[in-house]
């Protein structure tokens, strides 16, 4: 037995369905053919005849549930009417009065029987007719409102229509939507008596239409990402009112600049739930925006005392969101002081500032930053660290520039202490690894060899500025800079790494000086220091400084009796202390209790 064969169609689509699309496309596509093929009056005639018996036949398919007829007959009765509308067929020259009177005949109908989609699409088909029938009669200077009118339309159909309306509405408003958009863009930055506002009127109105065709459901699949929508109408928003404000002055393109920044940081702190997702996206671009453009317009025109005062107005909100936000406090605490540091470096163009107090003011900040963020996570830690180094990077330079010697070095130590105290505060902070009881070396935190580094730079600055020349001053200030850039190392860890580079940076330069010199102070307080670091390394179980105080103390010695004698028995003594310390080291008892007890230092 042979199966049948199934149709392919959907079961929706039934054969008198099929017979009515059939003849419509064959009845519209014919009058079209006669109007644009013999035109004139009595063409005209005919197809505006067909139209007005198709609308008869629709309504009453409408009163009799025959839905499908009902709908087809429309699109009949519109096309063929339009069709009939111009001499020439439906071409874009026609009569836009005619069209428009359509467009408002179709909406009485729609009115009549308002269960038929065909004719509120007839009459938004009508209206965009018109404009384009009216392109060339409309003013250049308001060609770009007129799409964005035409847009808003198309917006409250999509907004307000059933189903198949609605997004048959927003897919044929798109194309207006993106003319109006572009143009406006231009035509808001435009200083025009006035004309401005009303295209950023009109902009900020179809991008609110836009951002509210989002929440309807059934338009929901045509507009892409959930996230598209808002950023492109904060985007298009935020340009219109830039633009506008523009033409007031370079102060309200500064305060715009701010409430850009306002927008933004109070839509991130308030905004919850729901509307957080929907209108956060659309705050944050609108935000970004305007500040973006308002300060590249306030560069460009060289306005260096405005932008100032925008990058100090935008560090209030964002500190406070810093303040009371945890989540965004990785982005907003480096942002404050990246706005802060911007703005004073903004005031030295327009003498609001000069370099000295500037730079003072860059250290101040530096050092908030470092106590403040000593003792937050460690991501948000380093984030504003970094910040903060340019903070200090930029009043080491100011003052470089101007040869202010003495200030560079106070301000220096100034870094370097709030550097060290930022380190210290990072490892103790809760949480932070603690090097463990091994013989392991703990890690040592950048932080501390930075500050090490500035506090030498201001200390060889000082002396240099102060004229003095005794080796000590540079060569103890780096040994003393060594020392602290090992930080938790010289507790906890091995003491050669941690001790060792700075008690010999310490004590080779001033030894040699003490030996080939004629100086005995020197070589006396040498000595006293070499004992102090035996006596000091053997209490505390360090073997570094007990191994250092004893070779520079051994060196001295020998050094001195070398140089006040003849060189053969110099080298007759020297040869004799080698031999001497070699057969000791040799020598198993009683040395080996020595060396056991230096091998249990660490």
């Amino acid at each position: 037995m042979v199966e049948p064969v199934r149709s392919s169609l959907p079961d929706r689509v039934r054969p008198p369905q099929v017979l009515l699309g059939v003849g419509a496309v064959l009845l519209v596509t014919a009058g079209a053919a006669v109007a644009a093929s013999y035109g004139g009056i009595a063409a005209r005639i005919l197809l505006l005849a067909l139209a007005a018996t198709a609308t008869v036949f629709s309504l009453r398919g409408g009163r009799s549930g025959l839905r499908s007829s009902e709908e087809v007959l429309a699109a009949c009765a519109a096309a063929l009417a339009l069709a009939g509308s111009s001499p020439a067929g439906p071409a874009l020259d026609g009569d836009p009065v005619t069209a428009l009177l359509l467009a408002a005949g179709f909406l009485v109908l729609h009115r009549i029987s308002p269960t038929t989609a065909a004719w509120p699409l007839a009459s938004w088909g009508a209206v965009q007719l018109a404009v384009l029938r009216a392109h060339d009669v409309i003013p250049a200077v308001v060609q770009t409102e007129t799409y964005l009118c035409v847009a808003l339309i198309g917006l409250g159909i999509a907004l307000s229509g059933r189903r198949v309306v609605a997004r048959v509405a927003l897919i044929t408003t798109a194309p207006w939507w993106v003319a109006g958009v572009v143009g406006g863009i231009t035509s808001t930055w435009a200083d025009d008596a006035g004309r401005q506002w009303f295209s950023a009127a009109l902009m900020i109105a179809a991008a609110v239409g836009l951002l509210l065709a989002r929440l309807r459901e059934v338009l929901d699949p045509l507009l892409g990402p959930p996230r598209a929508v808002p950023v492109i109408a904060g985007i298009v928003a935020g340009t219109a009112l830039t633009g506008a404000f523009s033409s007031l002055g370079p102060l309200a393109t500064t305060l715009t600049g701010y409430a850009g920044v306002l927008l933004a940081n109070l839509s991130a702190a308030l905004l919850e739930g729901w509307r957080r997702h929907l209108f956060l996206p659309l705050a944050l671009a609108a935000g970004i925006v305007m500040t973006s453009l308002c300060v590249v317009q306030l560069l460009v025109a060289q306005r260096w005392a405005q932008l100032s005062l925008l990058l100090l107005l935008t560090a209030v909100p964002t500190a406070l969101v810093a303040a009371f936000r945890t989540e965004d406090r990785p982005v907003a605490l480096p942002t404050t002081v990246g706005c802060l540091t911007g703005a004073v470096l903004l005031a030295l163009p327009d003498r609001i500032l000069t370099p000295v107090p500037a730079a003072v003011l860059l250290t101040v900040l530096y050092g908030l930053a470092m106590a403040l963020g000593g003792r937050l996570d460690a991501h948000v830690r380093k984030g504003t660290a970094t910040t903060a180094g340019v903070c200090a990077a930029a009043a080491v330079l100011l003052l470089m520039a101007q040869g202010e010697r003495a200030e560079l070095a106070g301000l220096l130590a100034v870094q370097g202490l709030c550097t060290l105290a930022w380190a210290w505060h990072g490892g103790r902070r809760p949480g932070a690894p603690v090097a463990p009881d091994t013989d392991a070396e703990p890690a040592v935190p950048g932080g501390w060899r930075v500050g090490a580094a500035q506090l030498v730079a201001a200390a060889w600055l000082g002396a240099a500025t102060a004229g003095l020349v005794a080796v000590e001053w540079y060569s103890l200030s780096a040994a003393a800079g060594l020392l602290v850039s090992a930080g938790p190392r010289l507790v906890r860890g091995r003491s050669w790494p941690a001790w060792g580079p700075g008690l010999l940076v310490a004590a080779v330069p001033s030894t040699v000086l003490a030996v080939v010199g004629a100086d005995d102070g020197r070589a006396v307080a040498v000595l006293i220091a070499a004992a102090v670091a035996m006596v000091v390394g053997a209490r505390t179980s360090l073997r570094a400084p007990l191994m250092i105080g004893a070779g520079t103390a051994l060196a001295l010695a020998v050094g001195l009796a070398v140089r006040q004698v003849p060189w053969p028995l110099g080298a007759a003594l020297v040869v004799g202390s080698v031999l001497l310390a070699v057969g000791m080291l040799r020598e198993r008892y009683p040395v080996a209790g020595f060396g056991a007890r230096l091998a249990d230092l660490r």
